[in-house]
């Protein structure tokens, strides 16, 4: 039981690159200047365990992203876990200049909570992270672990403004999410073809992107073993239809047990569906 435990509980780790896909798929969708909700079901195994909504609500000036992840399913009755991420901010020449943003994660009776405040330029000048983590049971995050590195929200805009002006995926930033420090590299890997299928509402050719999560700091070492920094998890982004924005419309996460797959299920706007 405890081996189980330990092996969904390294999955939904794999919540932090969850985000930052849908946060890309939100950022992209702004484009048109209207509100999307994006749905993603996952799938370990060839089972369906987690679903994640993201909602983006924008004017011409504000936006306002919330994503919500959580386990479904039976297997919702044995590992009940959820994660929220609210984030606020402003609209500058198509880029995302957060206020503030807050992660809320909980599983059973355990829970996380991340704060994360801003300056008027997007710099991160308030953290507060609620339980402290224990030092011995982390790995050491260097002082003033905020210097030289971005927030994911900082870092999703710009790489998808880039993305976008050059219909291309290279970036190599490091991240600060309040938490954990680390590095994501971000390749072209060529394109797939995706057929017919009832997990997924895509079919056509997609851009393959490949993703290192490399960790700088802050990772609790018993969850994260060092050869999962080589993993190479892959997103694929492609217009579902002609009138909807470049999404994510596959992604892949390598874990020590097996690969995580997640697929679009769902993408509406102003209460119109793609689907």
């Amino acid at each position: 039981m405890t081996n189980v435990w330990m092996r969904f509980k390294l999955l939904l780790k794999c919540n932090r690159l969850i985000f930052l896909y849908t946060l890309l798929c939100i950022s992209v969708a702004n484009a048109d200047g209207k509100n999307f909700r994006v749905i993603h079901s996952l799938y370990f195994g060839g089972f369906n365990f987690l679903e994640s909504v993201t909602d983006f609500y924008a004017t011409k000036s504000y936006y306002k992203i919330s994503t919500e992840s959580s386990t479904i399913g039976a297997l919702n009755l044995v590992f009940d876990w959820r994660g929220i991420v609210n984030s606020a901010g402003k609209i500058k020449e198509s880029r995302l200049i957060p206020s503030n943003y807050q992660s809320v994660g909980r599983w059973g009776e355990e829970m996380w909570i991340t704060n994360l405040t801003y300056n008027q330029i997007g710099q991160i000048i308030s953290t507060k992270v609620s339980p402290l983590p224990d030092v011995e049971e982390i790995i050491p995050l260097p002082l003033n672990p905020e210097i030289g590195a971005v927030d994911p929200l900082s870092f999703i805009s710009q790489f998808v403004i880039n993305a976008t002006a050059r219909a291309r995926c290279k970036e190599e930033v490091v991240i600060f999410d309040g938490r954990r420090r680390y590095k994501l590299k971000i390749k072209e890997i060529g394109v797939k073809n995706f057929s017919k299928s009832p997990y997924n509402i895509f079919t056509g050719e997609a851009l393959a992107c490949g993703l290192k999560y490399i960790p700088l700091g802050g990772q609790r070492r018993r969850t994260y073993e060092p050869e999962n920094a080589n993993n190479l998890n892959i997103i694929y982004l492609a217009k579902p239809r002609p009138s909807a924005p470049r999404i994510p419309v596959n992604f892949s996460i390598d874990t020590n047990f097996g690969t995580l797959v997640g697929h679009l299920v769902k993408i509406e706007s102003l209460g119109s569906s793609f689907r």
